[in-house]
């Protein structure tokens, strides 16, 4: 594998999802979180099979009931539990510190794979761990104990998208999908998009939508930006990497993004970015990142 290249997919990956949180928190000041989501993934995947298409027309991988079967389980798994998560989280939460939680994947990744198939965890991966969560309990314990405004509803949602994303991750990678990696993007994220507007429409979002007169300029830019900047293209690199190495390598965004999104956050947004926050993020960014490097190291040999 060209290591090059695996490392530039990873940085812009890392940028394209860091920024998307900024994204996220504007669109969801007008838009319903399930409702704006569930639009998003629905034209993502339209344009990634479109895509798809362009560059391979002869495949009849789209026909395949399995294949769709398995996008279905994983659309549940990264796009309605995974996302959805993250869009009903975000609204209560800064992007930087979103985005913070959501870096804990890796964690989550190497959990599930030694309690589901009782993989070893080594040294470096149980420091990583050990780092990884107590670098989560320094950003969430205060608000835990009430001493800190961060809202627990957000904070739970974010922690358990990460293990609806950790759980589609290690799927992703252990069943069969289309070998054009824009076609599995785009057939998981439009199941995604479908199963996301089921909620939406059961919990009355679509009385919530905004007029014709409320849609501006900032939130017609930042919509198109996280359509196409903040989910076509993460997504495509994100399918790309799974093929060509693990779960845990492919989620490497984890532990860069939190940075991007942190910055962002405070430059954009003018979020407020406090000590606890700045050690909490460095913890946990230095467990994610040995997790991380554990496991390219592994899969190298």
């Amino acid at each position: 594998m060209n290591q090059l290249k695996l490392w530039i997919i990873i940085i812009t990956l890392s940028l394209t999802v860091g920024s998307s949180f900024i994204a996220i928190k504007i669109v969801l000041d007008s838009i319903p979180p399930l409702f704006a989501f569930s639009i998003r993934f629905m034209i993502t995947g339209g344009v990634l099979i479109l895509v798809s298409y362009i560059f391979d027309r002869k495949s009849q991988e789209i026909k395949k009931i399995k294949l769709w079967r398995n996008a279905l389980i994983i659309g549940a798994l990264l796009i309605l539990g995974g996302h959805g998560l993250i869009a009903y989280g975000a609204q209560y939460l800064s992007a930087g510190i979103a985005s913070l939680l959501n870096s804990t994947i890796p964690l989550w990744v190497v959990l599930f794979m030694f309690l589901i198939f009782r993989n070893k965890i080594n040294n470096l991966p149980k420091i990583g761990l050990t780092l990884g969560f107590s670098g989560m309990i320094i950003l969430v314990g205060p608000s835990i104990g009430g001493d800190q405004g961060l809202s627990l509803v957000g904070i739970a949602s974010l922690l358990i998208s990460s293990l609806f994303w950790a759980l589609g991750s290690i799927f992703s990678s252990k069943v069969s999908l289309p070998q054009n990696f824009l076609l599995s993007a785009g057939m998981v994220t439009l199941i995604g998009g479908l199963l996301l507007i089921i909620p939406s429409v059961l919990t009355g979002e679509l009385n919530l939508l905004p007029s014709y007169s409320d849609i501006n300029f900032n939130l017609l830019i930042s919509y198109l930006f996280l359509i196409f900047i903040g989910t076509v293209i993460p997504l495509a690199e994100f399918y790309w990497l799974l093929k060509v190495s693990t779960a845990a390598v492919a989620n490497t965004f984890a532990y860069m993004a939190p940075i991007v999104a942190v910055f962002l956050g405070w430059a954009i947004l003018a979020e407020s970015v406090t000590y606890l926050t700045i050690i909490a993020t460095i913890v946990i960014l230095i467990g994610v990142a040995l997790i991380v490097r554990t496991s390219e190291n592994s899969n190298s040999k």
